[in-house]
C-alpha cells in the first residue's frame, strides 16, 4: 500500500504545482490526499473499462463459438468415431452442449438484471417452451422427450443471453464473422480434405464443407450471401470483405447442390428491393408494387402450365420428390393426436417410434416431414403450432417497423430471416429444432424487439431530446 502512495506521489505533486498550489510541502494534507484519491479513483476506472471491455469480447466470442457449433459446425470430425444412435444420441456433442448450456447459465446469472428485463417482451416462446417441457407426460417416448427439451431449454438459455446482452445489430455483426468464419474454414477443409468436405450426391461430389451435409452448407451460405451483400450496401467495411465474402459465400452455396437454398437465395435478394421501398414517398411504392404485381401474374401464367418441365430441369418431379406424398401421410399421423403431438421429439424415431408406419408405407426412410410446419406439428400439436405462427406473425410486425425506424442496411436482417425461415421449411425442417442455430436466431429475435411500451418510451426519450436541444 506503501508502495502505491509512493508510485502516485510524484505525478500528484506535478499535478499540484501545474494548478498552482505550490510544492508538496507547502500542500496541505487534505489537499494532497484529494488529488492522490482521484487519480486513484481514475486508474480504478481506466482498469474497470479494459476488465469490462475483456469481459465483453469474451461475451462475443463465446456467443459466435456457441453459433458455429448450434450451425453444426466441424461435425464431420466430432462424429468420427461417434456413432449417433438415435435413442442415445452422439456422447461427445452431448458434453459439447452441457458445456455451452453451463456457460450461458452462469453468464444469465451474472447479468440477471437484464435478462429479467426482457422477459417479458416474449411470453409466447415461454409458454411455448413450457409446454415442450411439460410434453413427456403424453409423449409416446417419455425418456427422448425428457432428455431432448432439457437440450431445447438450454438452446433457448442461449438466445435469451444473446437478446438481454447484445441489440440486434451486434447480433447481426456476430452472425456476419460465424457465417464467414465457416465458409472460409469449408474452403479450406474441403481443399485440404476432400474426403471430410464432399459426400456423394447423386452420382457427383457436393460440398459439404465443415458442416454434416450439403444441404446445410447450402442453408448458411445463403444466409452468408445475403448478410455479406447487405455489408456491402453497408459500406463501412472494407469492400474486400464484403465483395469477397459475398463471392465465396455463393460459389460455396453453388458448390454444395443444394437446390433449396438456391431458389431461396434468389428469393431473398428479390425482396431486398421491396423492403427498401417502405422509405420511398406513398407514389414511388405503388409504381413499384404495382410492376411487381404485373409480373408476377405473367410469371405465373407462364410456369404454371410448365411446371412439370422447369421441376425436371431441377431434377425434381410434381411430387417434389416424393414429398407431397409424404406430407400427406404425415397429416395422417397428425389428425391421430391433432391438439399436443406425440411429445417433443417423440415421433421420428426410426423403426424404434411412430416413424415406423411412415417408413413401411413409403418409399424411402426420411428423417422428418421435410416441412418444418408439420414437423411442430408432430411435435406438440396444433397447439403449439398455433404459438409459432402467432410468433411468426407478431415477428414480422415488429421486423417490419424496425426497417421503418432503423435507417440503415443492417436493419433489413431480422426481417430477411424470417422470409428465409418461412421459405426454408416449406421443404426442409429447422423449427424447434434443439441446438439449432436457425432457432435460436428466431427466438432471440422475439426478445429483441422492444415491447409496446418500452418503443413508446424511446420515442418519448427521443422527442424530448430533440425539444431540448432545439431551445438551446
Amino acid at each position: 500500500m506503501l508502495w502505491l502512495l509512493g508510485r502516485d506521489r510524484v505525478p500528484a505533486a506535478q499535478r499540484a504545482r501545474r494548478e498552482g498550489y505550490g510544492t508538496i510541502d507547502q500542500l496541505g494534507g487534505t489537499v494532497l490526499q484529494d488529488v492522490v484519491i482521484l487519480e486513484t479513483r481514475a486508474s480504478a476506472q481506466k482498469n474497470h473499462y479494459r476488465e469490462s471491455k475483456i469481459f465483453v469480447r469474451f461475451e462475443q466470442g463465446f456467443i459466435i463459438i456457441a453459433l458455429l457449433l448450434f450451425s453444426q459446425a466441424f461435425f464431420p470430425f466430432i462424429q468420427v468415431g461417434q456413432p449417433e444412435n438415435v435413442m442415445e444420441g452422439n456422447a461427445l456433442l452431448q458434453l459439447l452442449w452441457k458445456v455451452i448450456y453451463g456457460v450461458a447459465f452462469v453468464l444469465i446469472l451474472i447479468q440477471r438484471k437484464r435478462v429479467l428485463a426482457i422477459l417479458t417482451r416474449d411470453k409466447l416462446s415461454l409458454m411455448l417452451l413450457a409446454l415442450i417441457m411439460l410434453s413427456f407426460l403424453w409423449s409416446q417416448a417419455p425418456d427422448i422427450t425428457i432428455r431432448r427439451s432439457i437440450a431445447y431449454f438450454g438452446t433457448t438459455l442461449v438466445a435469451i443471453y444473446m437478446a438481454a446482452r447484445f441489440t440486434l445489430r451486434e447480433q447481426f455483426l456476430m452472425v456476419v464473422w460465424m457465417l464467414l468464419g465457416g465458409a472460409v474454414c469449408s474452403l479450406i477443409v474441403t481443399l485440404v480434405l476432400p474426403d471430410v468436405g464432399k459426400m456423394l450426391h447423386e452420382g457427383s461430389m457436393a460440398w459439404r464443407g465443415i458442416y454434416s451435409h450439403k444441404n446445410q452448407l447450402g442453408r448458411l451460405m445463403c444466409l452468408g450471401a445475403i448478410v455479406c451483400f447487405l455489408i456491402i450496401m453497408m459500406k463501412q467495411w472494407p469492400r474486400w470483405i464484403g465483395w469477397g465474402g459475398f463471392a465465396l459465400c455463393s460459389s460455396l452455396l453453388i458448390l454444395s447442390e443444394s437446390r433449396t437454398a438456391i431458389v431461396v437465395f434468389v428469393v431473398l435478394l428479390g425482396c431486398i428491393p421491396f423492403l427498401y421501398s417502405f422509405r420511398w414517398n406513398v407514389y414511388a411504392q405503388l409504381l413499384l408494387w404495382m410492376s411487381a404485381i404485373m409480373l408476377g401474374v405473367v410469371f405465373t401464367l407462364g410456369v404454371v402450365p410448365n411446371a412439370e418441365i422447369l421441376l425436371e430441369s431441377f431434377g425434381r418431379d410434381m411430387t417434389l420428390t416424393g414429398r407431397t406424398e409424404l406430407w400427406a401421410t404425415v397429416i395422417e399421423m397428425i389428425r391421430e393426436h391433432p391438439w399436443l403431438g406425440y411429445g417433443y421429439s417423440g415421433f421420428w424415431l426410426g423403426w424404434d417410434g411412430e416413424s415406423a408406419y411412415l417408413w413401411m408405407v413409403s418409399n424411402w426412410n426420411p428423417p422428418n416431414s421435410h416441412n418444418g410446419f408439420l414437423d411442430a406439428a408432430l411435435d406438440v400439436g396444433l397447439v403449439g403450432l398455433v404459438m409459432i405462427l402467432i410468433g411468426f406473425i407478431t415477428r414480422l410486425i415488429k421486423a417490419f417497423q424496425y426497417i421503418r425506424t432503423k435507417q440503415s442496411w443492417e436493419s433489413f436482417w431480422p426481417l430477411l430471416f424470417l422470409i428465409y425461415m418461412i421459405a426454408g421449411n416449406l421443404t426442409e425442417t429447422s423449427l424447434l429444432d434443439h441446438n439449432s442455430f436457425f432457432w435460436i436466431l428466431f427466438i432471440s429475435f422475439g426478445f429483441s424487439f422492444a415491447g409496446k411500451h418500452e418503443a413508446s418510451k424511446a420515442r418519448e426519450q427521443t422527442a424530448l431530446t430533440v425539444e431540448k436541444g432545439g431551445r438551446r
